[in-house]
């Protein structure tokens, strides 16, 4: 008799998810800078543009598995997997088409800084690393959103049981004038697979969230992971030259760990000025924090920070 998933044990859990990962590999973070491109998302429309975009490029490549994405206003990332090739021509495809729908949305964009990188993930942990990231950026950059409440990315399906219950419709039983409109073209006959709910492509039905739920070992591996592995986000916003990831709470968090080991005190308020700016450095250099969230958490000069880290 199989032994239920949620009766075995971590090590057990563990090799599963490690089989899983070998195979089904290669795996890849792709994503765009966004310091330099313009903002390309600029409002719900832009947004639901960019995912029916993202959904024909998926679907186009059916040898290509995306395990999750986030749509950020000016700037992307997707965790694939598949070779490498083949995710690289997946992106050419979702910009083609975006190239090819925002004239329509009557906005000049510049799309030449909109390149792509791509890293390689060679690691189960790194997986689930980069998944989590990738999860948790709006959430960063925007205090309106938790990790699962954004709707431009697939973390709001993660481990979501409710997701199963929503009523979606084929994209094939749209009005043909219709699925053309969305999709930016009169052939429409490879889209049939794709599901929508309302106005919007459902997001299991182009993004593998399965898949990317097989590499944790339980919903609440996934959840504990979401808020407490700084030290590992700080190594993948240095790879990909992220600025701020982590939120005011984690990072006033962080600080009180690193001063409570450095200098035995509780709070900030109880450092010295020079142990307030030798930790704002570390924090600076270590977690990428901003001269704004320095001063909001050390309570220090602006304009002493500024002269520090100009």
């Amino acid at each position: 008799m199989k032994k239920d998933f949620s009766a075995l044990n971590f090590t057990e859990k563990e090799k599963i998810c490690e089989r899983i990962f070998i195979s089904n590999g290669p795996y890849w973070h792709i994503y765009t800078d966004g310091t330099k491109m313009q903002n390309i998302f600029c409002c719900e429309q832009d947004f639901k543009t960019g995912m029916w975009c993202l959904a024909a490029a998926l679907h186009l490549c059916e040898d290509v598995h995306l395990l999750t994405f986030e749509l950020m206003g000016n700037h992307v990332h997707l965790i694939l997997a598949g070779l490498r090739e083949a995710c690289i021509k997946t992106f050419d495809l979702f910009l083609a088409r975006l190239q090819k729908a925002f004239p329509k949305r009557e906005r000049a964009i510049d799309w030449s800084q909109f390149k792509m990188e791509i890293l390689p993930i060679e690691r189960l942990q790194t997986l689930r690393n980069e998944i989590i990231y990738a999860n948790r950026n709006a959430f960063v950059a925007n205090p309106d959103y938790t990790p699962t409440s954004y709707p431009w990315g697939g973390g709001c399906a993660y481990f979501c049981p409710w997701i199963q219950h929503l009523k979606t419709s084929s994209f094939g039983e749209l009005p043909i004038l219709t699925q053309r409109g969305i999709l930016h073209t009169r052939d429409i006959s490879q889209f049939s697979g794709l599901r929508a709910i309302d106005s919007m492509p459902f997001i299991p039905s182009f993004c593998d969230i399965k898949l990317g739920e097989s590499m944790f070992r339980d919903a609440r591996s996934y959840f504990n992971s979401l808020s407490r592995n700084a030290e590992a986000f700080s190594q993948i916003a240095s790879r990909l030259k992220d600025s701020v990831f982590l939120t005011d709470e984690e990072l006033y968090s962080v600080i009180c760990s690193h001063i409570s080991k450095e200098y035995s005190v509780k709070t900030p308020v109880q450092l010295s000025a020079q142990q307030k700016i030798d930790t704002a450095r570390h924090m600076h250099f270590d977690y990428n924090a901003s001269n704004q969230q320095l001063r909001r958490m050390l309570r220090l000069e602006l304009s002493i920070l500024e002269e520090i880290f100009p």
